[in-house]
């Protein structure tokens, strides 16, 4: 198995960093890669450097849609049997696709040599139990051009892939994807504001797909002030709607196990925790509510731990996190003294 990977840039007025972007694409080690760039209506000199780079890429400029709609646009250009999507101000390290496709046709190769006779017929065949997974990587995190951690979360292949989206994201450059898998899915989901990286992982593990992780930072993201994914509260308010496809595609493939649903419980649970913080008490109060009609625990044992749980029951979910604040500033006061 030699599979091409469709590397897929969105960009929107990022001139600074497309250029970048698209050179960490074609720098990559291994050597079956398209490389495909959607301008989605950029103002600035986005489209002058991507023209640039000549016929080394495929390009293809439209209105502004948002880089969800210019995802699915590289999704039904792209001609391999994987993608990478790449925003357009964050990179790829040259190794990452020589590394994780040897690791993903280790790990899927099997199941990928079966899948591929079935490339163009995706959407007639429901069952998808046989496609291959994802295989994911960690992520560097830089900002104003200097390193300044590493995204990690350690998976072993017995893990539930629901479960683990359900308890953190993982950055859109760190996947390759079989193409099948997500058109099974329909793509990104193009009327989400934001979290849309959230929702499509979400809709994978429910739908069945199954994940591998490569414990190397193969891409950096590139922290950039103001962008969609910095406004947490936005971000917040999307993981309800995100959450009820979820349970709704485990439902129709009858995959809803009490684990499963505990798990999203516990994640709308510490979610509304999160908004009584911001002061958005009607938000959280149904976020809870959301959480106890998923699961009977409501998610709380898991969203609350030692005295914060016991507390809640006496003071409820507000004086809880106004004394969780008061407790944290104390903290950093005391630090500063120090």
């Amino acid at each position: 198995m030699n599979p091409t990977v469709s590397i897929l840039i969105p960009c929107f007025n990022a001139e600074r960093f497309v250029g970048d972007a698209i050179r960490s694409a074609l720098e990559q080690t291994y050597d079956r890669v398209e490389v495909i760039v959607i301008d989605d209506g950029s103002t600035d000199g986005s489209l002058d450097t991507i023209r640039s780079f000549g016929g080394r890429v495929r390009w293809e400029a439209g209105p502004n849609r948002g880089a969800c709609a210019a995802r699915n646009r590289g999704l039904e250009l792209a001609t391999g049997e994987l993608v990478q999507f790449l925003d357009a101000d964050d990179l790829l390290h040259p190794e990452k696709l020589e590394l994780q496709v040897r690791e993903f046709c280790r790990v899927f190769g099997q199941d990928a040599d079966g899948a591929t006779r079935q490339v163009g017929q995706e959407t007639a065949d429901s069952d998808r139990s046989n496609c291959p997974g994802m295989v994911f990587c960690d992520c560097q995190v830089s900002e104003g051009g200097r390193a300044v951690g590493e995204y990690a979360r350690a998976f072993v292949d017995r893990d539930d892939p629901v479960s683990f989206v359900l308890g953190g994201p993982l950055g859109t450059p760190q996947p390759i994807h079989w193409r099948a898998n997500l058109l099974a899915v329909g793509g990104f989901l193009e009327t989400l504001p934001c979290a849309q990286e959230r929702d499509l992982h979400v809709r994978l593990a429910c739908h069945g797909v199954r994940f591998h992780h490569l414990a190397q930072a193969l891409c950096t993201a590139r922290r950039v002030p103001d962008s969609v994914s910095s406004d947490s509260v936005r971000v917040l308010c999307q993981h309800a709607s995100i959450a009820q496809r979820g349970l709704s595609l485990l439902r129709e493939r009858a995959a809803l196990t009490d684990e499963r649903a505990r798990a999203f419980a516990a994640w709308i649970a510490a979610d509304a925790r999160l908004l009584v913080r911001h002061g958005l008490h009607e938000e959280a109060s149904a976020y809870f509510e959301f959480a106890m009609k998923t699961h009977p625990s409501g998610g709380i044992e898991d969203a609350y731990r030692g005295p914060a749980r016991a507390l809640r029951r006496v003071l409820g979910p507000v004086w809880v996190e106004r004394l969780v604040q008061v407790k944290r500033r104390l903290s950093i006061l005391k630090t500063e003294l120090v």
